[in-house]
């Protein structure tokens, strides 16, 4: 046995990790702003973080001006501009 999965259940989920992020960016690729419907704060879509928002939690802004009046607040990490 290799490890606690096993090589097919690896293959499995790095199959099933890979669905979910080609799922999320093509969600967001008409979007220059995303946030998850469980969190406080917006991301550029190529954000190390906003690649973890499941399809389901995403949602999308077409401005920073947007996401600021909704009471969101920039990520700390891909700094996006609190106005456009």
């Amino acid at each position: 046995m290799d490890g606690f999965l096993g090589r097919v259940g690896v293959r499995r989920f790095l199959v099933s990790l890979a669905l979910i992020l080609a799922t999320t960016l093509a969600l967001a690729a008409d979007a220059k702003y995303v946030r998850s419907a469980k969190s406080n704060k917006f991301h550029y879509q190529a954000c190390t973080w906003s690649t973890r928002i499941t399809p389901t939690n995403l949602v999308r802004f077409e401005s920073a001006k947007e996401a600021r009046a909704a009471g969101y607040v920039p990520c700390k990490v891909c700094k996006p501009p609190a106005q456009d």
